[in-house]
């Protein structure tokens, strides 16, 4: 997007010439992280006040046979953004987000952030090249092919060859990443390997198109156990951003 004419049409698919669209928002991808992170702290609030047994029950998963455990910030928030985005919650429905996006009372960009935020999915991502403050390039190796997403935050920490999972959330104005990030490490790249083997061998995805992307959607929880500093395994955290 950032060598799009401003007087072309918007990359974003608005019909909008680019200068009156989205080209403030690339320039200030702080403000855009802010924008969005507003949105994700209502839906976690509202899920809480409205379907706390279920965020009992997503907490009560991710620490089965870790019942003494003490949970910090970062292991909080990677629960909570698993349970909002990719638990289903009983009897159907969808998951939180999903529920929350359909709020009939919403503003229409609020309701279009949230769909956004609820359709993010796991990705792992080598970092090709880093603008710090601006934007990561990646090769999505559980599919999506390679890209940019915006990135005021985790730009500035990870470096060259760096591996991610972290949920890509699609524009406007661009892709950028959603939630926490993992950054893996030697032993938790090894697990997470193990972990969609598996994924792929119970499902039977060796030959499905897509099949890495969807195991890590079916591993969801396990890859959030794996991540989650707290439960002893992964000490490098970041924060989307």
């Amino acid at each position: 997007m950032s060598a799009t004419s401003r007087n072309a049409p918007c990359p974003c698919g608005s019909g909008r010439k680019f200068k009156r669209c989205c080209v403030d928002a690339l320039d200030h991808p702080q403000r855009v992280a802010k924008g969005h992170d507003a949105v994700g702290e209502r839906i976690r609030a509202w899920a809480f006040q409205h379907h706390h047994d279920a965020i009992r029950a997503a907490l009560a998963d991710i620490t089965a046979g870790h019942e003494d455990v003490v949970l910090g910030d970062a292991d909080i928030e990677l629960i909570s953004t698993w349970a909002l985005g990719d638990r289903e919650l009983p009897g159907g429905g969808g998951t939180l987000a999903q529920r929350y996006a359909r709020r009939p009372d919403l503003p229409a960009d609020e309701s279009d952030v949230a769909r956004r935020i609820a359709a993010a999915r796991l990705g792992l991502l080598r970092v090709v090249s880093v603008q710090p403050g601006h934007w990561i390039e990646f090769d999505n190796l559980a599919g999506g092919g390679h890209g940019h997403v915006m990135s005021h935050g985790v730009s500035r920490a990870v470096r060259r060859d760096d591996m991610l999972v972290a949920r890509i959330m699609e524009g406007p104005p661009a892709r950028s990443l959603w939630g926490p990030v993992g950054r893996l490490t030697r032993e938790t790249g090894r697990e997470l390997l193990d972990l969609l083997k598996a994924g792929i061998e119970s499902s039977g995805l060796h030959d499905e198109p897509g099949g890495l992307a969807t195991a890590m959607y079916l591993t969801a929880r396990e890859i959030t156990t794996l991540l989650a500093p707290g439960l002893g395994r992964a000490r490098e955290f970041d924060r989307a951003a």
